[in-house]
């Protein structure tokens, strides 16, 4: 099953042009992978669920769907200009998230240990506020060149070298699995044709920063770059769930 969504808005500043992506890929039965772009409240989530077909589709959506609700547009017109506001209105988001996932699972032995990985940006003016926890990712491709913002909460990004006894393919902070997995902020300042992609592991997995960072410079629109994305991905494998969003500043 393939989803996407298509938006254009403008704010004070900056013009944005938006597309989202969501594929099963080739080898999962179901798509555990959730999105959202929100235009009128300038925010834009990705998160990858975990727990099982049923566990991690209900984690995923629970998470973006607690997020959306806790930045109504009304706090958003009394943030617009303070960047500890807009920070503080993510953070308040995913802990709602957290709690929601985390009371979900307990009150339903058959998904107990439900949890997913989760990034959102809010933008706000020429400002993009980011926040994550696990290894869903955000990079920047700017000046004729990508780089990866946030960082990955798992063990392949703990473990140096080349241990193969280490199941690296964990996450090391989540949605869902305890009260104080506190995600990581990042602040940056947009220019005219940066661009911004979120996306979930099944992505960055089969698709290296290289292939990724060429086919979103060559692509006439974000729309393209996601569509050709989905398809690297799923000839390389698609071994997992695959989701691409990208921001354009026009």
């Amino acid at each position: 099953m393939i989803n996407f969504f298509r938006a254009i808005f403008s704010n004070r500043k900056i013009n944005l042009t938006c597309f989202g992506r969501t594929d099963t890929g080739k080898v999962r039965q179901h798509n555990e992978d959730s999105f959202a772009l929100r235009p009128d409240q300038n925010l834009y989530l990705v998160a990858d669920g975990m727990g099982g077909h049923k566990g991690g589709e209900i984690a995923s959506r629970l998470a973006i769907e607690e997020v959306i609700a806790a930045i109504p547009i009304t706090e958003l017109k009394k943030s617009r200009f303070s960047p500890e506001a807009c920070r503080h209105l993510l953070l308040e988001g995913f802990r709602k998230a957290n709690d929601s996932v985390l009371a979900y699972g307990q009150n339903d032995s058959d998904i107990a240990g439900l949890g997913c990985t989760l990034i959102g940006c809010l933008i706000m003016g020429n400002q993009a506020h980011i926040c994550h926890v696990g290894d869903v990712r955000a990079y920047l491709i700017k000046d004729n060149s990508m780089v990866q913002v946030t960082s990955d909460h798992s063990l392949a990004a703990m473990t140096s070298g080349n241990d193969e006894s280490q199941p690296k393919n964990i996450v090391t902070r989540c949605i869902g699995v305890s009260l104080d997995n506190s995600p990581d902020y990042h602040l940056l300042e947009l220019d005219s044709q940066d661009q911004l992609l979120f996306c979930s592991d099944g992505l960055w997995n089969m698709v290296d920063d290289d292939t990724i960072f060429a086919i979103i410079s060559k692509a006439p629109t974000p729309e393209s770059a996601c569509n050709q994305l989905i398809i690297q991905a799923n000839e390389a494998g698609g071994r997992d769930n695959i989701t691409a969003v990208i921001l354009k500043v026009d």
